[in-house]
C-alpha cells in the first residue's frame, strides 16, 4: 500500500509539533507514512526507511509485545543490540479492525506529554478516515486473489474455467502462466493463526522487493503460493524468486519454527496448476524429510523420490526387497550399505566407487562380492542394480519418516 500524500501530511505536521520522528506502519511494519529525521533517528529507522520495512529481527522483537491486540497506546522497549530506541507506539483502529501502527522514536523516560499525547491521538483519528478506506482495498484484493488461487485448484471444471477467465483482471494483469510454490510450515510455539498472519506478511515483503503479484492460500502448516511476472523466468530466476519468499517468510517466525519449499522449476499454463501443485507439494515434502533437498526442493531435481513420496508409508516398504533389507540389518557397520549405495549412484562405475571410498580396487571387489553373496543377485544385471536402487532410496525415506514421527 503506497502512502497517501494526505497521510504524508498527517505524519510530517505532527513530526514537525512533536519534534520528534513520527513513521505510520501497517500491522506488519511495513511503512506507510514516515516524517524527517529529527535528530532521534536510530540504526533500526534508518534501515527501515530504505527498504519500506522493518528488518525481520526488528519485526519479531515489535511484535513480541503483541501490538496487534494493543486497543490503548503503550511502549515497546529498547533493543540495543538492533539498533532500536524505544517507540511509543498507537494503534490505529477502525471498531476491530488493526489499521495500522502509528511510531515515535521515544528516548525520553517521560514519554509524551498531555498536550502532545493529545495531538498524536488527534492525528490517528485522522489517520482512520485515510486508512480504513485503503485498507478495505487492499484486504479485498488479498482475499479475490485467495479465492482465485483456490479456484484454480477446484475439483470443479467450471470453478477452474471461470477462475482462468477472471486471472487478468483479479491478478492486475495479464496471467498466461504462473510459477507454483508450495511452503511447508512447522511451529511449536505459534498458532494457526499466528502462523497465517507471518505468512500473510512475509509474502507481502517478498511481493514488495520481488516485483511479481503473489496470490496464496494457507491452511494447516501449508502454503501454496502462486506467482505471476511480466515475463515468464527461466529456472535460475524461479530458484532465487523461492529462496527470496522462504527467507521473507522465515525469517518473521521465531526460532523454533522450521519452514522448507517446494516448487515447480518452470511456468505452469493456468490449465495444469492443479499437476503443479501436486507436484511442488511432492518436493515440499521431499525438503522436509530429507536433508540433501533441504530447505529447497525443485520437482525436477526429485529423481525416484518423485514416484516414492506417492506411495503410502505401508506400501513403502513393499518396495525394499526383503534381501536388500536383511544385507541392511546384518551390515552392523554400514561398510556394504555404504560402498552398495555408492556403487549404484556412479551407474556401477568402480573406478568412480573406489576413488569415493577412498578404496583400493581390490578391496572394493571383495566389498561386491560379499554384497552378491549375501544378496543372491548378480550386481552386473541391469535389472538388480534397478531394483536395489529403488530399495534403497525406499528405506532412505522409511527412515527419514521414523526420524519426523521420533521428533
Amino acid at each position: 500500500m503506497l502512502p497517501t500524500h494526505d497521510l504524508q501530511e498527517l505524519v510530517d505536521h505532527l513530526a514537525a509539533r512533536l519534534q520528534r520522528s513520527v513513521t505510520v506502519t501497517d500491522p506488519d511494519i511495513r511503512i506507510l507514512a514516515t516524517s524527517a529525521h529529527y535528530g532521534d533517528e536510530d540504526e533500526a529507522r534508518v534501515r527501515a526507511v530504505l527498504a519500506r520495512v522493518a528488518l525481520p529481527e526488528v519485526y519479531r522483537h515489535i511484535h513480541s509485545f503483541e501490538v496487534r491486540s494493543w486497543s490503548e497506546p503503550g511502549t515497546v522497549s529498547a533493543a540495543p543490540e538492533l539498533g532500536f530506541e524505544q517507540r511509543f507506539v498507537i494503534p490505529i483502529r477502525q471498531g476491530r479492525t488493526l489499521l495500522a501502527l502509528l511510531m515515535v522514536i521515544d528516548r525520553t523516560e517521560s514519554g509524551l506529554t498531555d498536550v502532545e499525547l493529545n495531538a498524536a491521538m488527534q492525528t490517528t483519528r485522522a489517520i482512520v478516515g485515510i486508512l480504513d478506506r485503503d485498507q478495505a482495498g487492499q484486504q479485498q484484493r488479498r482475499a479475490q486473489r485467495s479465492k482465485l488461487l483456490s479456484d484454480l485448484l477446484s475439483d470443479h471444471d467450471a470453478a477452474r474455467e471461470q477462475a482462468r477467465s477472471q486471472a487478468a483482471h483479479i491478478m492486475g494483469g495479464p496471467v498466461e502462466q504462473a510459477v507454483v510454490m508450495t511452503m511447508k510450515i512447522g511451529s511449536a510455539s505459534l498458532y494457526g493463526t499466528e502462523v497465517d498472519l507471518e505468512v500473510d506478511a512475509g509474502l507481502a515483503n517478498a511481493e514488495l522487493r520481488e516485483g511479481s503479484r503473489l496470490a496464496h492460500v494457507y491452511e494447516g502448516g501449508v502454503a501454496t503460493i502462486c506467482s505471476v511476472t511480466e515475463q515468464p523466468p527461466g529456472k535460475d530466476r524461479i530458484l532465487e524468486q523461492g529462496r527470496h519468499i522462504l527467507d521473507s517468510v522465515s525469517s518473521l517466525l521465531d526460532e523454533s519454527s522450521c519452514c522448507t519449499m517446494g516448487l515447480c522449476d518452470t511456468p505452469t499454463q493456468l490449465s495444469m496448476m492443479r499437476t503443479a501443485q501436486k507436484n511442488s507439494r511432492l518436493a515440499a515434502e521431499a525438503a522436509t524429510l530429507l536433508p540433501q533437498f533441504r530447505p529447497l526442493a525443485t520437482y525436477s531435481d526429485l529423481g525416484v523420490f518423485s514416484v516414492l513420496l506417492r506411495l503410502q508409508r505401508e506400501d513403502l516398504g513393499e518396495v525394499v526387497p526383503s534381501n536388500l533389507r536383511r544385507l541392511l540389518e546384518n551390515d552392523s557397520h554400514g561398510v556394504l550399505g555404504e560402498t552398495l549405495t555408492l556403487y549404484l549412484a556412479s551407474g556401477g562405475s568402480i573406478p568412480v566407487t573406489a576413488q569415493r571410498l577412498r578404496l583400493h580396487r581390490t578391496s572394493l571387489y571383495y566389498r561386491l562380492n560379499q554384497i552378491e553373496t549375501q544378496l543372491e543377485m548378480s550386481l552386473h544385471d541391469g535389472e538388480v542394480r534397478q531394483l536395489l536402487h529403488l530399495g534403497l532410496k525406499a528405506m532412505e525415506l522409511l527412515d527419514a519418516y521414523t526420524r519426523l514421527q521420533d521428533n
